[in-house]
């Protein structure tokens, strides 16, 4: 009778462990570095690749996946969060772990000060194999990948006659109905203005100014200047413009002849942030099933291969492609962004 009174208590005990394991999804105490993060209790990440809505949604797929770590989001453009980053170095002060920003310019120039920290997250080797390996060294890896396309009202464009070619923008018919970002705010924008200044040279951006376009700060606005139908036509992202038009708005894509503009966005974490054990969490989760399926979501192309893309997406191999290098980018885009201010006047 005692021994089968103690095999009773022992099979109590596996059904609470196991109980406690489906509760939290991750196995309590398994994880060294989870239970690291929950002492921490939280991960500071600044991002600028998602709008608000897809980065909360990031964060409570995370905190789904890892009970007692919370994130704090601060969402802002490439150019403020990466001002914000410099700033606060300079200041002595870090209260960043992770950096997601648009411009992959901006790690060179973090990496070359030393405010990187190296790391491989579990599960780099299982993401899309031509993102893998982003920086030899890993101070960054991808975190998102999208492009920059010709975007336009649906219901102000009839079908068929929006521009098929970044050079239709100069057609007088486009004159005040253009929407665009700013290069110094933007690393979306910014990496499009090179690209195209390599295709057709700077004549283009002076041709295209006195189009008087209405000129946004980041490349999410002109997904806003649509839907309002204050522009027409608009060099935009498919990630959110796609969002959108799922959601019913009156947006659409045009894949330009001329090439799509590849936008790989990293992420890092900071050197001397305060949670590193949470920081490392985090950089684990965006090479995740789960974290791909919030991009698929919110229609952005998934890391990982396993997740289905979202519905109007065309496969990176059908599509033609513009890609800045990575020298070009941290050599050119300050350049660019100088002679925009000053063809622009903003």
């Amino acid at each position: 009778m005692a021994k089968r009174l103690g095999g009773l208590r022992f099979s109590v005990m596996v059904g609470v462990v196991l109980l406690g394991v489906a509760a939290s999804g991750v196995a309590v105490g398994a994880d060294p570095k989870y239970d690291a993060a929950k002492k921490e209790g939280k991960v500071v990440w600044y991002v600028s690749m998602f709008d608000v809505d897809t980065a909360e949604q990031v964060r409570k797929a995370f905190e789904a996946k890892y009970p007692g770590v919370h994130v704090d989001v601060v969402r802002a453009t490439a150019g403020v969060i990466y001002q914000r980053v410099l700033q606060e170095s300079q200041a002595g002060v870090y209260p960043n772990d992770v950096f997601s920003s648009t411009e992959e310019g901006h790690y060179v120039g973090l990496k070359g000060k030393g405010l990187l920290e190296q790391y491989v997250p579990v599960d780099a080797n299982k993401v899309i194999k031509r993102f893998q390996g982003l920086d030899p060294e890993n101070y960054y890896q991808v975190a998102s990948v999208g492009l920059i396309l010709i975007t336009h009202n649906s219901e102000k464009v009839p079908p068929g006659t929006a521009p098929k070619t970044w050079k239709e923008f100069l057609d007088p018919k486009w004159k005040g109905k253009i929407s665009i970002g700013h290069p110094a705010f933007s690393g979306y924008v910014a990496t499009w203005v090179l690209a195209v200044t390599k295709l057709y040279g700077w004549q283009y951006f002076e041709a295209l100014a006195k189009q008087n376009p209405q000129i946004g700060r980041s490349i999410i606005d002109t997904v806003t200047m649509l839907n309002a139908g204050e522009r027409m036509v608009a060099a935009g992202p498919d990630f959110i413009t796609l969002k959108s038009k799922n959601k019913g708005n009156p947006v659409d894509l045009v894949y330009p002849e001329d090439g799509s503009v590849l936008m790989t966005a990293p992420s890092a974490i900071m050197k001397r942030g305060p949670h590193p054990n949470a920081a490392k969490l985090f950089m684990d989760f965006v090479m995740s099933v789960e974290y791909s399926q919030v991009l698929a979501k919110n229609g952005g192309a998934p890391l990982r291969p396993e997740v289905t893309p979202p519905k109007g997406l065309r496969p990176l191999t059908d599509v033609k492609l513009l890609r800045p290098t990575l020298e070009e980018i941290k050599t050119g885009i300050p350049a660019i962004i100088e002679k925009f201010r000053s063809t622009f006047g903003v």
